[in-house]
This record gives C-alpha cells, sequence and structure tokens, in this order.
C-alpha cells in the first residue's frame, strides 16, 4: 500500500477530496444553474431545489473529511463518501431512460470517479 501519492499523505489528499466536495456542494448550492446545466439536466424550478438539495449533501459530507482528526475518522468520512457515490451511479443508472444518455454518462462517471478516490485514499497507509 502506498503512503503517498504525488508527495501527498493520506490525510492530504482526504482533504483534497473534502475540499472538491465542499466546493461543488457549495456550488450546487448557490449556482444550481451552472450545475444543471453541466450535467444536461433540464433547469426547472423544481429541479434547481433539487440540486442545492443535493449540494447540502454533497457539503455536509465533506465536512466529514476536512475535519477528521485521526485515521479512523478519515476512513469513515471516505467511505461515507464512496458509499453515496455508488448509491448516486446507481440511481443516474435506473434513471438513464427518463435522463438520456449524455446526463447519465455525466453522472456515472462523475460518482464512479470521485468514488473510486475516495476508495483508493482509504485504501492508502496512513
Amino acid at each position: 500500500m502506498a503512503t503517498t501519492v504525488a508527495g501527498m499523505s493520506k490525510q492530504q489528499l482526504a482533504r483534497a477530496l473534502g475540499a472538491t466536495g465542499a466546493a461543488f456542494g457549495l456550488t450546487s448550492i448557490v449556482a444550481p444553474r451552472a450545475v444543471a446545466t453541466g450535467y444536461g439536466v433540464p433547469v426547472t424550478p423544481a429541479g434547481l431545489q433539487l440540486q442545492r438539495l443535493f449540494g447540502s449533501r454533497a457539503l455536509a459530507i465533506s465536512v466529514l473529511a476536512l475535519s477528521a482528526k485521526t485515521e479512523e475518522e478519515t476512513n469513515r468520512g471516505l467511505a461515507v463518501l464512496a458509499g453515496a457515490n455508488a448509491i448516486d451511479a446507481l440511481t443516474a443508472l435506473a434513471a438513464a431512460a427518463q435522463a438520456g444518455r449524455p446526463t447519465t454518462l455525466r453522472a456515472v462517471v462523475s460518482s464512479v470517479a470521485y468514488g473510486a478516490a475516495a476508495l483508493a485514499v482509504r485504501s492508502m497507509k496512513g
């Protein structure tokens, strides 16, 4: 198991993932139209509200990574992050017929990539 990647420790990488998630969450809250457009989701008032809810969840989960003090807390936060992204990918696939291929592809790829990164960091030696 690696102890560093690109010169960064497990804790540093976990914080980087947390910061990325927090930025995405905050953007989803304050500029939901931009995120929805990026994913190819129709922009409606209800859709924008759901994007804000998604953003608040991403922001809350990111706090786990950013506030972790021990390796156990870091691992727990990374597991939650990976699990949430796995569920996101599965629900995107389940809604593929209604959402369309481009939107589904963006949702699945981003969720799988972010979740896989969380698992890869989690597998590192602390």
